[in-house]
């Protein structure tokens, strides 16, 4: 089966959503994402309401790093793999997503489906 990274973020909160515990992993495929060629950060996938509490311990300065992750939920049966990154201004961004892509497809299952999204170019 041939992996197609998609470009946007699904859909999530619908009921057949179910998030993983992946909180062992997240720190490694955060880690991974930000060793990547063109990337200069890494945020939450998720939408502002879901981040207001990694928001506020963020403002009083509690844990920044919080607001960085990868959203692991399974739809169907299905993992999907989120990530928002920046990516920088002199590297090619498309080229910087598909590394992404390619770090996330060599660290999950093979059937999941992997989401970048572009949140920003310095």
């Amino acid at each position: 089966m041939t992996r197609v990274p998609s470009i946007g973020q699904p859909p999530i909160g619908q009921p057949s959503d179910e998030p993983i515990d992946a909180s062992a992993g997240q720190p490694d495929l955060v880690a991974r994402i930000r060793a990547v060629d063109g990337v200069t950060d890494v945020y939450s996938p998720r939408s502002t309401v879901a981040r207001i509490p990694g928001l506020i311990a963020a403002a009083a300065g509690a844990d920044g790093d919080r607001m960085a992750e990868v959203a692991v939920t399974v739809r169907d049966g299905m993992p999907l793999v989120a990530a928002r990154i920046a990516t920088a201004s002199q590297d090619n961004t498309p080229n910087a997503a598909r590394r992404v892509a390619d770090a996330l497809i060599a660290n999950t299952p093979d059937d999941a489906r992997i989401s970048i999204q572009i949140a920003r170019i310095h």
